[in-house]
């Protein structure tokens, strides 16, 4: 791979993938439920997240969120929040932070104690709750992550992992499908970009924390559950069961189609993606004598992934010209992004499949390759998520997923809940099978209904040149 620079120190830990935790008020009312039951929030173990962690959040949610927040964006209106589910004893005689003549922040970690010591709440866990609340207030992406959650997230961008194989997002309290992984068990029920999960093994998930929904799927390998899922288009409602499986996620598959066709699925952008990319042009050049008629590129349900990893594989198809940008609050979160000259396949057709799953690091690529000449994208509008999210350690083992900056497409477009429009729009059959690639089977590639049309497209470019 060539050498890029375009690491910068705060992106080496980017993803843009998987959800928020978005059900903090519900959190909060369970967590005074629990503590009432508990006879004063009295607890056998504490919470590693201290006053000083909590701190260190507020640092970081002011020096680094996407836009400028005022100190009533950040404490009036979450502890609002709080007063609302708190019981009435609680804030009787609790000063307000409006008369407190010293720095927002000591009004309110003061006024948060006082309280936690009214109520005989666990200081440490009303701190964490309060934060998920203000997290909860700045966007669906933005999220306090316990230590399983760092875990997690780098289980996930590792490309291999137990479960089912779903990737959702947070919207409005509920879990949306934004793609089932190629190939999993997900994929193989038919569950399907846009579909909802209303239960597992028979708890609803509406409202639920990240963690806990993760938790429900997790489990040993060979086990099952029942997922109860509402189709994104149709409405209708079913129950599946689906056996856990390791979930190992090749990031590219390739093979060479009739009539000299090259065919390039990537699935997700993990951390070998961009060289493993590269590798496959390099193979396909080689079995097609140097040249082909063309390539298609399929993003179809590919979640996204590392940013960096997007841009690298960009600039394998681009000699020059913008691949994206970034655009924050401060230089130092927006950069632009260009493509170098020696791109691996150049002056190749292209054909550029996408769907409603496909989303984030995807998108940019998709963006980039858009009105290229000799470049066509074809299918389904795009999931439209153009948020990027940066991790930050916290003291105690957990960490910060903050919305840092947002991403355009090389044309300047903001798909943010629009997705791109596909210059040849395609209807999904109701029978949708994205073509897998067992063995390297290329006439099971050639046999989906989107593989055969972009050939035809290319063959069509081929006959007028």
């Amino acid at each position: 791979m060539r050498p890029r620079a375009i690491v910068m120190a705060w992106v080496a830990v980017l993803a843009l993938i998987l959800t928020s935790d978005a059900g903090a008020r519900e959190g909060v009312a369970q967590f005074f439920a629990r503590s009432a039951r508990d006879q004063g929030g009295a607890r056998a173990t504490r919470s590693t997240f201290d006053v000083a962690a909590f701190q260190e959040v507020i640092r970081l949610i002011k020096d680094n969120y996407v836009t400028q927040l005022s100190d009533e964006s950040i404490y009036k209106n979450p502890l609002e929040l709080l007063t609302m589910v708190l019981p009435p004893h609680c804030v009787e005689e609790i000063p307000s932070t409006a008369d407190c003549t010293g720095r927002p922040e000591t009004c309110f970690f003061g006024t948060l104690q006082a309280i936690a010591a009214r109520c005989h709440f666990d200081r440490d866990e009303l701190f964490r709750l309060t934060l998920q609340l203000i997290l909860g207030e700045l966007d669906p992406n933005s999220s306090f992550m316990d230590d399983a959650m760092v875990k997690e997230m780098a289980i996930t961008t590792s490309g291999k992992f137990g479960g089912v194989g779903i990737m959702v997002s947070r919207k409005g309290g509920d879990y949306i499908v934004v793609s089932p992984l190629d190939g999993s068990t997900a994929y193989r029920a038919g569950i399907k970009a846009g579909d909802v999960m209303l239960e597992i093994d028979g708890v609803p998930v509406h409202g639920l924390p990240l963690l806990e929904v993760l938790r429900k799927v997790r489990g040993p390998v060979g086990s099952t559950m029942t997922a109860t899922v509402r189709d994104g288009k149709s409405g209708d409602v079913r129950r599946v069961r689906l056996r856990r499986e390791t979930v190992v996620i090749p990031p590219v598959r390739h093979a060479f189609l009739d009539d000299g066709i090259g065919y390039l699925r990537i699935v997700n952008f993990q951390a070998t993606t961009a060289p493993e990319v590269e590798k496959a042009l390099v193979l396909l050049l080689k079995e097609g004598g140097g040249h082909f008629n063309g390539l298609i590129l399929d993003l179809r349900d590919n979640p996204g992934g590392l940013l960096e990893q997007a841009i690298q594989v960009a600039d394998l198809f681009l000699s020059c010209g913008a691949i994206t940008s970034l655009r924050g609050r401060n230089g130092q979160m927006s950069r632009e992004f260009t493509a170098q000259p020696g791109a691996v396949l150049a002056r190749v057709p292209i054909v550029v499949l996408i769907n409603r799953g496909t989303a984030s690091g995807a998108e940019i690529l998709a963006g980039a390759l858009q009105g290229k000449l000799g470049v066509v994208v074809m299918g389904e509008p795009s999931f439209g998520k153009a948020s990027v999210q940066g991790v930050y350690p916290v003291p105690g083992g957990t960490a910060l997923r903050l919305t840092t900056a947002h991403y355009y497409t090389a044309e300047g477009r903001d798909i943010e809940g629009r997705g791109l429009e596909p210059e040849m729009p395609l209807a999904d059959p109701p029978d949708r099978q994205v073509n897998s690639l067992p063995g390297g089977e290329a006439k099971q590639i050639q046999a989906d209904p989107w593989v055969k049309k972009a050939a035809e497209v290319l063959m069509s470019w081929g006959s007028r040149r």
